[in-house]
C-alpha cells in the first residue's frame, strides 16, 4: 500500500546542528539517526514530500538518493540553497516546488498568511523546529474573578517539522488526523 511522508528541516550536513538539537551530541550522531529513521521508514511504494532544509552539502544530496521510493518532492526552504545550487537539486528530486497546493492542503516551509489559505484546509509547513502558529491573544475570565491571557494553537497550521515527529517522517493520514 501505498503512502504519503512529509518531513522538514531535517539539516543533513549542517555542521553545528547539534548545538541547536541538544539531544544529539555531536553533528554526525544527527545526522545518521535523522537519515536512518527516513532510510527505514520510507518504503519503495512511497511517495516523499520534503518541505525545506533537508540538505546543506552535495554528500547529503547524493546520500539521500538511496532513499528509494516512487516520488521525492522538495519544496524549498531557506537553506537548501546556500550551499547546493539548483541545478544539483533537480538531479535529485522528481520535483521541486516553492509552495505546492496538494489534497486541499498548501505546503511550504515557511507558514503561509492566513489570508492566502484561499479555501484549503489548512497549511502544511516546516520552519518553526519546535514552535508553533498562535492564535492572537484571548482573555478569558477566571471561575474565582479576574482574567487570564493565553494564545491558542492555530489549527490551520500542521507543523511537520522533525522536532514534532520524533525525528522521522509522518504519514499523512497521521499528520492531518482530525481534518
Amino acid at each position: 500500500m501505498s503512502r504519503l511522508l512529509v518531513t522538514s528541516d531535517i539539516h543533513l550536513g549542517h555542521s553545528n546542528i547539534h548545538k541547536y538539537r541538544t539531544n544529539f551530541s555531536t553533528a554526525e550522531e544527527h545526522h545518521e539517526t535523522l537519515f536512518d529513521n527516513l532510510a527505514t521508514e520510507v518504503r519503495k511504494r512511497d511517495s516523499l514530500l520534503l518541505l525545506g532544509d533537508i540538505c546543506f552539502t552535495k554528500e547529503w544530496l547524493v546520500r539521500l538518493d538511496e532513499i528509494k521510493c516512487v516520488k521525492k518532492t522538495l519544496i524549498l526552504g531557506n537553506h537548501d540553497t546556500e550551499r547546493v545550487s539548483i541545478r544539483d537539486l533537480v538531479k535529485h528530486y522528481d520535483a521541486i516546488h516553492s509552495l505546492y497546493s496538494k489534497r486541499n492542503y498548501w505546503w511550504s516551509h515557511a507558514p503561509i498568511h492566513p489570508q492566502e489559505m484561499r479555501g484549503r484546509v489548512a497549511n502544511i509547513h516546516g520552519h518553526l523546529h519546535g514552535n508553533m502558529v498562535w492564535q492572537d491573544e484571548v482573555e478569558v475570565e477566571m471561575p474565582f474573578g479576574g482574567s487570564s491571557y493565553y494564545s491558542p494553537v492555530d489549527t490551520r497550521y500542521l507543523n511537520a517539522c522533525v522536532e514534532h515527529t520524533d525525528w522521522k517522517p509522518i504519514n499523512f493520514k497521521e499528520l492531518t488526523d482530525g481534518y
